[in-house]
């Protein structure tokens, strides 16, 4: 089956969460994140991310009660791109960003693996910090704006300048059944039983897998 994604896709909605929506996931993040760096990570070494956003291999963030209660992968199901897809898997992690700290350019997916959604939403902070994509270059964060690219798209967060910590939820979606089954059963894809969660569109199915 062709992927329905493409090297250079690129397109970002706003209002995907409310500015208060974006305050309760920001004061969550803050809340929880001693938590979440206790969770043991034997997958974490020199050349994975640091903080909270390393521990995308040990914790998915939809699994959190308060998160689920905001219906995210529902919501996904609205978006345009996300319309003839009915089932899509999803891995969610947290960033939190402290003065002089920055994501480095990277892409989420090369040639060797299953095309997917690398996505963010820009939940608190200094709104000048910005994202930097391959394709438009550097742009301003809007509060609760959501950007979906290629997994190939190379994106990076330029150093954090400010006192008030920069903090983003960003999502891997794979929306295809093909991709699907090969983020469950790759060898290279450590630890997916708590990485990754299926959904189904609801009015297609009352199935989820958490």
């Amino acid at each position: 089956m062709k992927s329905l994604i493409t090297d250079n896709h690129h397109t970002h909605y706003e209002e995907f969460l409310s500015p208060t929506e974006c305050e309760e996931l920001a004061e969550l993040a803050l809340r929880e994140e001693p938590r979440v760096m206790d969770i043991d990570n034997p997958y974490r070494d020199g050349s994975t991310y640091d903080g909270l956003t390393g521990q995308y291999l040990v914790y998915n963030w939809l699994s959190n009660p308060h998160v689920q209660t905001l219906n995210i992968p529902q919501r996904l199901f609205n978006l345009p791109d996300l319309k003839n897809t009915n089932h899509i898997a999803v891995q969610c992690w947290m960033n939190i960003l402290r003065m002089n700290e920055r994501i480095l350019p990277h892409t989420h997916g090369d040639g060797e693996d299953s095309y997917s959604y690398a996505s963010n939403i820009f939940l608190s902070g200094n709104l000048t910090t910005g994202t930097r994509y391959n394709d438009t270059g550097w742009i301003h964060n809007k509060l609760g704006e959501i950007h979906l690219c290629s997994n190939r798209m190379e994106h990076s967060v330029p150093s954090m300048l400010w006192n008030e910590p920069r903090i983003s939820m960003a999502m891997d979606i794979w929306i295809d059944e093909d991709a699907i089954e090969d983020v469950k059963t790759s060898r290279d894809f450590p630890n997916s039983e708590n990485r990754v969660i299926e959904f189904w569109r609801e009015n297609e199915s009352s199935n989820n897998r958490n």
